[in-house]
């Protein structure tokens, strides 16, 4: 009973000690978040108060340009301009000052802008949002704000409408018109300090709406509001503004969090085990010494005791064994010369090192040497040392307990060899190469970081690897995680993946690393950690950002003058007086212009596609009767080719539909390719059978003669990807498996048959 209680002890010492990290913790916790929230309320605060004021200076602007035209409805235009240009000497983010009179610009601010906005229609030209907020402004008599969402490149500015009422002689009010301010999007946000991140805040500007999928992201990203931001109501007219703000990188945690945990962890273990092995050896101590005899002869370590003059007076079996001596042989012999060589391998005495550790065995507690065997093997031993004392505490002798390490100090030697040939290739080559633990800490960086990123290893070991990665390479890096560890449940194929992630370097920018990961597994499949090696392909990343951007401006451009050559030809047949001839050339016209719009939205389209947001416009569609129109258009070159054409509907060849929830225009875009590709390839008088059937998927699967080239086969579907047909773009195919791959299907070539190629496609029911 008496040992229970005493048991009980180190247990209520390690609950006591518990208790006291975990308040500390929460304490701790507390004091980061209180402290954390202050800093983003004070910037937070400071921002929202200078958007309010700017917001008020421009009211007041407003207030001002009413009242003057309320005193001279009749207002000049040099007398407009130069109260313009007083009114906004202090006033940079002011792109422009209309005045709208009965709703038509009749004085521009400045007269540089005059050309296109003079005499425009508030009501009827220009974006659709800004003629609403005038008709609104109008219908309210209050001011309305047009502030354009960041996805939205039609409207740049934002716009102020503010209704003008003035007094007739009958003392009556009615409406003169409105005062329109433009002001520069980027300027304004600028000022207020919206995109300011000295302070390591990061801030975004919503305007709220019901439901919430129609909220607008003003400014900054829409990640900030999902990061649980502290959020500010700015009131403006018509309406109130969000701003929001969190700490770059998001809510952090206490930078004493494992200090505290760690070391009450440490003491949780040491104070409680302390007294454990207090208790352990004073209750113990009698029964210790009854089992110490056993336990030294039935022990698996050498154990040997020698006495002052440093001959062997005790071996156990095991010492016996593992030298090669039989029962009792060892006792009386000289340790040195018997079982340890005279000299060490540096040529040191090693009878003198046994005379320093006879005279203070304190000083060398253990040891790692030599040893050899009876018939002349070399084996290493690594020693634990103490000293044998007497009654009257005189030291009497050693007792050294011995473990052979002979395995490990071979491999040693060899790990030796290569973490040096390992470290002098990590740390001469360009590329940086990392190792990460299982918590995702570095444990390696090599020096080719610094000159990449520019931070010091001592910066980044110890840390986790999200601290450097920007946020959306941190959900990318989570991303491949999952991926990785999917792939550790197959042990026949290391997990390894390779992705373009943006680090955050130590001056603030970024840099873009080509990473190849792979995870390290230990024999049980547990991991280990990651290892990584990370190439610059920032200039290749800006190249590519360059090019996206040249061609969706082209896109853009390209769209602006075709309303003309789709438009005009409809206005000059309404001045009459055409001939046949001339009407037939406005055709020609306006279908060229429409096949161009066509075309240009279908790259539209593929670029939407290609970064995942395209949204689908699903119908019922007739997949028969689509293929009959097909084969109908495609009619001169199946007869030029001699070519037969079959439509089959599997299991029931006579159906006289096969209906399909697809989007229309992007599936007759994807089999119209195909089949067309099917011809192309088809020899003369060759035959193209094309097969419609639903399993658990929905499948077509088009068939011609001739098989593609082997060379095509793994790039057939690539992007740019051609057999050199005339006039071929290479993006057929490209655009069809993105096609299908939108719809959530997908498209693969077999040419597994001799003389044949089947394209299938599969869409889901």
């Amino acid at each position: 009973m008496l040992k229970r209680v005493v048991y009980l002890i180190p247990l209520i010492a390690g609950l006591v000690v518990a208790a006291i990290v975990f308040f500390g913790y929460g304490a701790d916790r507390d004091n980061h978040v209180e402290k954390s929230r202050a800093e983003v309320l004070h910037v937070m605060t400071d921002v929202a108060a200078r958007l309010e004021n700017a917001l008020d200076a421009k009211l007041h602007l407003i207030t001002a340009l009413r009242s003057s035209i309320q005193a001279n409805p009749d207002m000049q235009p040099e007398l407009f301009q130069t109260l313009a240009r007083r009114l906004l000497v202090h006033e940079g983010s002011v792109r422009s000052v209309w005045l709208a009179r009965d709703n038509v610009v009749t004085h521009v601010y400045p007269a540089i802008d005059a050309d296109h906005a003079m005499g425009r229609q508030l009501f009827s030209s220009g974006p659709v949002q800004a003629r609403g907020l005038a008709m609104r402004a109008q219908g309210t008599g209050a001011v309305q704000i047009l502030v354009p969402d960041q996805d939205n490149k039609s409207i740049v500015d934002i716009m102020f409408f503010a209704p003008v009422l003035v007094t007739s002689s009958d003392g009556e009010s009615r409406y003169w018109g409105q005062v329109v301010i433009c002001l520069d999007l980027r300027s304004f946000y600028s000022r207020v300090g919206l995109f300011d991140t000295l302070h390591g805040i990061l801030l975004a500007l919503r305007k709220p709406e019901v439901p919430p999928s129609k909220e607008m992201i003003l400014a900054g990203s829409a990640i900030v509001f999902d990061m649980v931001p502290l959020i500010q109501t700015i009131s403006v007219p018509a309406g109130v503004w969000e701003l929001a703000a969190v700490p770059q990188g998001g809510w952090s945690s206490s930078p004493l969090k494992v200090y505290i945990l760690v070391g009450g962890g440490i003491g949780i273990l040491l104070v409680p085990a302390s007294l454990w092995a207090v208790l352990v050896m004073i209750l113990g101590r009698l029964a210790d010494r009854e089992k110490y005899r056993n336990l030294v002869q039935r022990a698996k370590s050498i154990i040997l005791r020698i006495d002052m003059a440093g001959e062997i007076v005790f071996s156990n079996e095991y010492a016996e064994q593992f030298y090669g001596y039989e029962s009792g042989e060892l006792i009386g012999k000289p340790l040195i010369g018997t079982l340890i060589p005279k000299k060490d391998m540096e040529g040191q005495s090693m009878k003198r090192y046994l005379g320093r550790l006879l005279k203070n065995p304190a000083a060398h507690p253990f040891n790692e040497m030599m040893n050899i065997r009876k018939n002349g093997e070399i084996v290493w031993v690594s020693w634990a040392n103490d000293s044998v004392l007497a009654g009257n505490n005189t030291m009497v002798g050693l007792l050294c307990i011995g473990t052979d390490i002979t395995d490990r100090k071979l491999m040693e030697e060899a790990l030796r060899q290569r973490e040096k040939q390992y470290r002098l290739l990590a740390e001469n080559v360009t590329d940086v190469i990392w190792g990460l633990d299982a918590d995702l800490r570095f444990t390696y960086i090599s020096p080719s970081d610094e000159m990449v990123r520019g931070y010091k290893r001592y910066d980044v070991l110890g840390r986790f690897l999200d601290e450097f990665l920007t946020p959306v390479s941190r959900m990318r890096f989570s991303e491949i995680l999952r991926v990785l560890e999917e792939q550790a449940e197959n042990p026949e194929q290391p997990p390894s993946a390779t992705e373009a992630l943006e680090f955050l370097c130590a001056d603030g920018s970024t840099v873009w690393l080509e990473c190849h990961l792979g995870v390290l597994l230990n024999e049980d499949g547990d991991k280990l950690g990651i290892q990584g090696v990370g190439r610059d392909i920032t200039d290749r990343k800006l190249a590519e950002a360059l090019r996206e951007d040249v061609e969706r401006m082209a896109r853009h451009d390209l769209k602006t003058p075709l309303g003309a050559v789709i438009g005009l030809p409809g206005e000059i047949r309404r001045l009459g007086e055409l001939n046949d001839d001339q009407d037939a050339m406005l055709d020609t016209i306006a279908d060229a212009g429409e096949t161009m719009l066509q075309l240009i939205n279908r790259s539209l389209d593929l670029y939407k596609m290609e970064r995942g947001t395209y949204v689908l416009t699903k119908t019922k569609v007739d997949l028969l009767r689509m293929l009959e129109r097909i084969k109908a258009e495609a009619m001169p070159q199946i007869r030029g080719k001699g070519i037969s054409v079959g439509i089959e509907v599997q299991p029931n060849g006579r159906a006289d539909s096969f209906m399909a929830t697809v989007d229309k225009e992007l599936c007759r875009s994807m089999i119209s390719n195909l089949v067309v590709n099917a011809l192309q390839a088809s020899p003369e008088s060759g035959s193209v059978s094309i097969v419609l059937k639903k399993t658990d998927v929905l499948s077509l699967i088009i068939r011609n003669q001739g098989e593609v080239a082997s060379a095509l086969r793994d790039i057939f579907f690539d992007k740019y990807s051609t057999a050199n047909t005339p006039g071929g773009s290479g993006l057929g195919t490209y655009s069809a498996r993105l096609i299908a791959r939108t719809h959530g299907g997908d498209i693969v070539v077999e040419t597994h048959v001799s003389g044949q190629t089947s394209v299938v496609v599969t869409l889901p029911i």
